[in-house]
């Protein structure tokens, strides 16, 4: 698993107004490459919210997941954070994300969470 490749791909996110079905399919190609559960993409594509959200669960379990933004179409400034913790307040690891719209800002914290993890 390439880090480069993972950085490439978010630096095309970055700016996107929308999450299309091509960068949908490259990212759940790369982040099975580091988490061996990531399911494939729902066939359609429908709910890409719902989708990445079952990645999250299933990727990373237990790690809470933090939304915050603004949900003004078609510009929104949404960010999200994926946590974990361990013990009280303990956070082990961190995912960042950002974007227009809500699943492009969760599929860049869990393609930050990926990067971290990728062996080169």
């Amino acid at each position: 698993m390439s880090k480069s490749e993972i950085r490439q791909l978010r630096r095309r996110l970055q700016g996107a107004s929308a999450l299309g079905v091509e960068e949908f399919d490259r990212a759940a190609v790369l982040l099975r490459r580091v988490f061996p559960k990531m399911p494939e993409p729902a066939p359609g594509r429908g709910d890409l919210i719902g989708q990445l959200l079952h990645a999250v669960d299933l990727c990373l379990p237990g790690w809470s997941i933090q939304l915050t933004g603004k949900a003004t179409e078609p510009d929104g400034h949404w960010r999200c954070s994926l946590r974990e913790t361990r013990g009280s307040d303990e956070i082990e690891g961190i995912g960042l994300g950002t974007g227009r719209v809500v699943e492009l800002a969760l599929l860049e914290a869990l393609l930050d969470v990926a990067e971290q993890r990728a062996l080169v």
